[in-house]
C-alpha cells in the first residue's frame, strides 16, 4: 500500500500518546504530551493521504487542513469525510498551545484528543483502502 509509512508513524505517534495517558509518570504533563501526540499523528495520517492522492505532504503544520481541503475539492476523497477537515484544522491551530506552550489539559480532554485521532487515522485507512 501506497504512504504505509506515514500510516506506521501515525499509529505510532497514536500508540506513544496512549502509553503516555495510561502511564504514571510525568504529573499532569503527561496529558499535554499524549494531545501534542495525537496531533502529529493526525498530521502523518493526513500526510498518507497528499502523498497518495497529490504527490507531496504538507511542509509546514499549517498547510495540512489546507491540503485536505484541496483533496475533496478535486474530489480525490469521499464528500462524506468533509467533516475530518475542521478537526484537522483545530488539531494543526492548537498545536502550539500543546507543543510549545505547555497547555495543562486533562486526561478527559488527552483521551478525547485520542479518540479525535483514532477516528481520523480510521478514516485516512478507509479512504486508502
Amino acid at each position: 500500500m501506497c504512504c504505509l509509512r506515514e500510516l506506521d508513524e501515525a499509529e505510532a505517534w497514536l500508540s506513544a500518546a496512549e502509553d503516555t495517558i495510561a502511564g504514571g509518570t510525568g504529573g499532569r504533563a503527561r496529558y499535554t504530551t499524549a494531545v501534542a501526540m495525537t496531533i502529529h499523528a493526525m498530521i502523518r495520517a493526513n500526510d498518507a493521504l497528499t502523498v497518495r492522492y497529490l504527490g507531496r505532504r504538507s511542509t509546514r503544520h499549517e498547510d495540512a487542513g489546507r491540503m485536505f481541503g484541496e483533496l475533496l475539492k478535486q474530489s480525490k476523497i469521499p464528500a462524506k469525510y468533509a467533516g475530518l477537515r475542521n478537526v484537522l484544522m483545530r488539531a494543526v491551530s492548537e498545536k502550539s498551545e500543546y507543543d510549545y506552550k505547555g497547555t495543562e489539559v486533562s486526561s478527559r480532554v488527552a483521551k478525547r484528543w485520542v479518540r479525535e485521532a483514532r477516528r481520523f487515522i480510521d478514516a485516512v485507512k478507509e479512504i486508502l483502502g
